[in-house]
């Protein structure tokens, strides 16, 4: 057994499409065929004995929601929102990391979930439910460019809203939004279903390349506006601003020139 004092977080990890697809497929790299030896857990709805013993099936996600499949039609289900992370550990873990939320070991190694940030075990109705109130998914293969331009033409929602509510469309969080409206060329506020055919193409070309540019950095961005507010957009040297609209009342950052 190892001992691991690691410290859980340093600093805020933001979770969006890209970076919840590269861990659930490290996820099924790292556990899929593998039988659950010990089980850690220090939350009192998930009981490590409800996982040790069972076969891993596979891991597999929407939006930005994972899952992990279990034999017996048992699945975790996890948010990772703000805070969440999953590591890997060597061996079998004698100490586990501050803030574990739980702790799977495999054999060769111990995965571990830590700070959530929202975790629970599931049935097979519950993930086609939570499934089933999600939109098209930006991360998906073949990109479903005509369901979400189905989407946005439903929704009086300002587009930037729009981008945000998982049920319009998931995978999209702040980051990407700012950066896809950006390269689109797209002001905020207008209403996604007033979106002209030409812009709802911009802003579809956008997305794609805003989320698999960061998939393909390995989960990076190229931030162009985001946090930038105050800076001078590259393309015209505007002052780069930022607003925010209801109902989520997130920041968005724009280029008032560009995108006006």
């Amino acid at each position: 057994m190892r001992a691991c004092l690691t410290k859980a977080t340093r600093g805020c990890r933001v979770s969006e499409g890209p970076q919840v697809l590269r861990r659930t497929q490290w996820l099924h790299k790292y556990l899929a065929g593998r039988r659950v030896v010990g089980c850690h857990s220090t939350r009192s709805d998930i009981r490590a004995e409800a996982l040790k013993g069972r076969l891993i099936e596979r891991s597999f996600c929407k939006g930005k929601h994972i899952f992990i499949e279990f034999d017996g039609g048992v699945f975790l289900h996890n948010h990772l929102l703000m805070r969440g992370i999953w590591r890997k550990w060597d061996g079998q873990l004698l100490f586990y990391p501050e803030a574990t939320w739980l702790g799977l070991y495999v054999g060769p190694f111990t995965i571990c979930n830590i700070n959530g940030q929202m975790l629970k075990i599931v049935s097979h109705e519950d993930v086609k439910a939570q499934c089933d109130t999600l939109g098209p998914d930006a991360m998906s293969q073949p990109f479903p460019q005509d369901e979400i331009r189905r989407s946005f033409a439903a929704t009086p929602l300002p587009v930037s809203e729009a981008l945000l509510d998982q049920k319009i469309v998931c995978g999209v969080g702040n980051i990407a939004k700012s950066e896809a409206l950006y390269r689109a060329g797209l002001d905020p506020r207008i209403a996604a279903q007033e979106l002209l055919p030409g812009e709802t193409d911009r802003l579809l070309e956008a997305i794609h390349n805003v989320l698999w540019g960061s998939y393909n950095q390995g989960g990076r961005w190229t931030q162009k506006v985001y946090r930038r507010r105050g800076e001078r957009c590259e393309k015209c040297a505007t002052v780069i601003r930022s607003m925010r609209l209801t109902p989520s009342k997130r920041a968005t950052y724009f280029c008032p020139k560009c995108q006006g």
